[in-house]
């Protein structure tokens, strides 16, 4: 009962709307709002002069709105000129890729002292993990590997 009264309540209300539109002059199609008045401003330009009324009917044909037509023309790019490429940095030497300056070295003959190295030179130790190497070099001793 209590969806009843509130669906009942709007389709009186729907009801009485249509009855509202039905009684006023209806849209612009209708023969009753060709009788109206064209709207016009009153003398102070605040309000409409007659109410009800229409709007006025459009012009035939439409006159264009005039607006001057600009064309630019494009500012003329210049190329850039171009660019040398730097040189390529001299390649190394099959020794340097073969043998690097700073690659680890494998130590045998590792004692207290020291270890010598794969060409035989003496490597002596100079504390954990240091050494020194025969031209006077300290260098990073880790287990058999030596880098200076």
């Amino acid at each position: 009962m209590t969806m009843l009264k509130p669906a009942l309540a709007f389709l009186l209300g729907m009801g009485a709307l249509a009855a509202a539109q039905s009684a006023s002059p209806a849209g612009p199609g209708s023969r009753e709002y060709a009788t109206l008045p064209v709207c016009t401003l009153s003398a102070d330009g605040l309000r409409l002069a007659v109410e009800p009324c229409r709007t006025a009917p459009p012009r035939k044909p439409m006159p264009r709105r005039p607006v001057a037509q600009i064309i630019q023309r494009m500012p003329v790019v210049k190329q850039a000129p171009p660019v040398a490429m730097p040189a390529a940095p001299p390649s190394p030497s099959l020794q340097t890729l073969l043998n690097p300056p700073n690659a680890p070295k494998a130590l045998n003959n590792c004692g207290p002292t020291g270890c010598n190295d794969a060409g035989g030179a003496r490597i002596n130790n100079a504390g954990p993990g240091t050494a020194i190497s025969p031209s006077g070099k300290v260098c990073n001793r880790n287990g058999v590997w030596l880098q200076c």
